[in-house]
């Protein structure tokens, strides 16, 4: 027998949707579902599988209250939403419909759901994302506009990383300017929050995405910043040297690069068991031997540029390797092997 579905399912995918601001073209290419199949489950006119509502639950970040619309006693109870999700996304409802109102809880449910699509960006192409991290976006900036009490700098530094996020993605769908204008006031808002980890990173992003442009100059200039950003933590620290190292090398200047090599070298014997912030889980020592590889190419090193790139691409799950944003390391292991 099939499972049931409950009649508001259609009627709740809406909601989820337009609550977003997401039209149905693009829920589509998020989804991977047609859009005649999409309008036919809000219209009622087709009953989804479970496996798609659960997609579809994860994709809006329902928190399971439309999965739970449309069961599968097949999973057991894997398909049911724990408490602790269903609370999440009534914060969430409760943070958009009473912004005046905001609590703590509500802030850990929209910081919960950024993280999740962090996670999902390991994965999933950026135009495939960008709808659905976007959308999540605006409601926070609409949020801390009308925002008021004592967790209003809490939601901002939300705010700073989201500003981060999505400038992510604009760089990885080309939109260059808008990402650089993105990273810039995320750093600043960082900054101002005393958030010295998260304005590091963003600075940091700013100099990979002048790397990517060809403009070495400005790339040492946003890296020299990251580096010396108060209270940024050490792992924070070593990429930044390690990437001004690499900057300096493109500009010419051998002793600076060797200088920030020295540097990194000395922070690394200090950072035994440091372990990443959340919104850079990725940070890691294996992460490291990347910005280390790309610095020991530019000064002629290419043996251990390629040891330590290979090490970098190897430590990534499978999945991870072939996407968009390893292409630039995969580059640079093949001009290292070819030079070794």
């Amino acid at each position: 027998m099939k499972p049931p579905v409950d009649p508001r399912f259609g009627t709740e995918l809406r909601r989820l949707r337009e609550a977003r601001a997401i039209s149905l073209r693009e829920l589509s290419a998020a989804s991977n579902l047609s859009k005649s199949l999409l309008s036919l489950c809000e219209n009622g006119g087709r009953d989804p599988s479970p496996e798609n509502a659960a997609h579809l639950d994860r994709l809006l970040d329902a928190g399971g209250r439309l999965a739970s619309l449309r069961p599968d006693p097949m999973l057991g109870s894997d398909a049911v939403p724990s408490d602790l999700e269903i609370e999440q996304a009534e914060r969430v409802a409760h943070a958009e419909r009473a912004p005046r109102a905001l609590d703590a809880g509500a802030i850990a449910s929209l910081g919960d759901v950024l993280a999740a699509h962090r996670r999902l960006d390991d994965t999933i192409p950026a135009e495939v994302l960008w709808p659905i991290a976007n959308a999540h976006h605006q409601t926070l900036v609409r949020l801390a506009r009308d925002a008021r009490g004592p967790h209003v700098p809490s939601l901002h530094l939300v705010v700073a990383e989201s500003l981060q996020f999505v400038g992510w993605l604009s760089a990885q769908l080309g939109r260059h300017e808008a990402a650089d204008r993105m990273y810039a006031q995320s750093a600043d808002r960082a900054e101002e929050l005393g958030a010295g980890g998260l304005a590091s990173q963003s600075s940091r992003f700013r100099g990979s995405l002048a790397w990517e442009q060809g403009q070495p100059t400005r790339m040492v200039q946003h890296y020299q910043h990251a580096a010396q950003t108060p209270d940024a933590g050490i792992l924070h620290r070593i990429d930044a040297e390690l990437r001004h190292a690499h900057g300096l090398a493109l500009l010419g200047d051998r002793a600076g690069a060797l200088r920030a090599l020295h540097a990194a070298d000395d922070l690394t014997t200090a950072a035994d068991g440091a372990r990443p912030d959340p919104f850079a889980y990725w940070l890691t020592s294996a992460w490291l031997r990347f910005p280390l590889g790309l610095a020991h190419l530019e000064l002629g090193r290419a043996r251990d540029a390629a040891d330590n790139l290979r090490v970098g691409l190897e430590s990534l799950p499978d999945e991870q390797r072939e996407t968009p944003w390893t292409a630039q390391y995969r580059g640079a292991l093949e001009t290292a092997e070819a030079r070794a």
